[in-house]
């Protein structure tokens, strides 16, 4: 079987039913890009495959849930499918968890570039180019929680490079054990790439990150396939909205003219990406030192929000900072456990909690009867390890803070608080 070059769109999890959240309060000149920014994110896939002129496109699923979203959603999607039939470009859809083929409405007719995969078994196209054929295209849409693996999708008989359409998750031995030469994968949020050899399985992600968990570059994949059939991908930027999560460490010397300078430091450098994209930065200062205590119960965080608004979160491209948070160093000093003070009687007991779930941890008696009789009612008792331990970490760090004899925010540091003498 011969093979001829070609190249192809590979995308999918666009979510039209769904648009940017996360954010307790959004800012009035964002809101229209909130609104908008996974329709334009979506249409940038489009405008994609026509400026690269490919041979065809690959949506592993998760367009858009139709009971969920408005005729505007849907009247998009079939624009879009429309615009690449006016360049006899096809469109090859494998629904996922939210847009299995039966889903989509009778009374709107999708074009007839447009090939969908049925729910249940497996179907496959065979696409060419100049009545040459380039590619066996297999799958099925997604059903329940099937593993990937279980769909025995198989390679064309004669040879031909097969791609395999799905949604899910998989299993990399699985994968690279069968005959299929690209896993066109969907049903993750985020850009990831199973395996490279001997056989490709990628998930392109989604066109527009739309929480604060899905920081970085998103996009679609652009994949070129050789007369040898190597396999060369590369992500397609589409977002019209970037989320980021920044990490700077601080110690006992740091203060806040050089917490300030990190900061722009930090911010200078996303500014200087290479496309002009908003960008929605949550930052985390991490350590320990007088500087902590005061970005925890000064007003020194709030001042920097409001600087760091006012200097980049107004000017396109925006820079807009979401959230400043403090993380404590990994442990408090031994020496502080061991005081005789309340502080150090304090820390013991939060010790002995942390150590032992057994031990009751009751909110009852800090809540007023307004609220107990109200929404937190039932709730007074915390659940879960993970939340127990966050909540005595927490608690240890406001012993520090309010206990120690300075409040922890002396220019000192806060390596040997001495509290309140017992």
């Amino acid at each position: 079987m011969s093979n001829w070059p070609f190249r192809f769109i590979h995308a999918g999890n666009f979510h039209l039913e769904q648009p940017i959240y996360g954010l307790a309060e959004v800012p009035d000149h964002l809101r229209e890009t909130f609104l908008a920014a996974h329709f334009r994110a979506a249409q940038r896939v489009f405008d994609a495959a026509l400026a690269e002129e490919v041979d065809f496109v690959v949506l592993s699923g998760d367009l858009v849930q139709s009971q969920r979203s408005s005729p505007r959603s849907l009247v998009f999607l079939v624009r879009q499918f429309e615009r690449l039939a006016e360049r006899e470009i096809a469109v090859y859809w494998a629904g996922g968890s939210v847009d299995p083929p039966r889903a989509w409405p009778a009374a709107m007719a999708l074009p007839e570039n447009v090939h969908t995969f049925p729910v249940g078994r497996a179907a496959d196209f065979l696409h060419s180019r100049d009545e040459k054929p380039l590619a066996r295209l297999v799958g099925r849409s997604r059903e329940d929680q099937e593993n990937i693996g279980s769909y025995q999708l198989r390679a064309d008989v004669g040879g031909l490079f097969t791609i395999a359409i799905v949604s899910g998750s998989a299993d990399e031995s699985e994968l690279t054990g069968s005959s299929v030469d690209y896993w066109a994968l969907g049903g993750r949020q985020n850009r990831s790439t199973l395996c490279t050899s001997p056989v490709v399985a990628h998930w392109p992600g989604s066109p527009q990150g739309r929480s604060p968990r899905e920081t970085g570059p998103h996009g679609a994949t652009l994949v070129q396939v050789d007369e040898s059939r190597r396999v060369r991908s590369s992500l397609l930027p589409t977002d019209e909205v970037r989320w980021h999560h920044e990490r700077i460490e601080v110690d006992a010397s740091t203060h806040g003219e050089q917490i300030e300078r990190m900061l722009r430091e930090r911010i200078e450098a996303i500014r200087d990406g290479t496309r002009d994209v908003d960008r929605l930065i949550r930052w985390t200062i991490a350590g320990d030192g007088p500087l902590m205590a005061q970005l925890r119960h000064g007003t020194l965080a709030a001042d920097l929000l409001d600087w760091l608004h006012v200097e980049y979160g107004t000017e396109p491209p925006v820079l807009w900072t979401i959230s400043l948070e403090t993380e404590a160093a990994a442990a408090l000093p031994h020496d502080w456990y061991e005081q005789e003070s309340i502080l150090g009687d304090y820390l013991r007991t939060i010790r002995e909690h942390q150590t032992d779930e057994e031990l009751p941890l009751s909110l009852e008696a800090y809540l007023s009867e307004r609220h107990l009789a109200g929404t937190l009612a039932g709730a007074v008792e915390l659940s879960g390890a993970v939340t127990r331990q966050r909540v005595l970490r927490q608690a240890a760090l406001l012993g520090v803070d309010l206990l120690s004899g300075d409040n922890g925010m002396n220019d000192s540091g806060a390596d040997a608080p001495k509290g309140v003498a017992s």
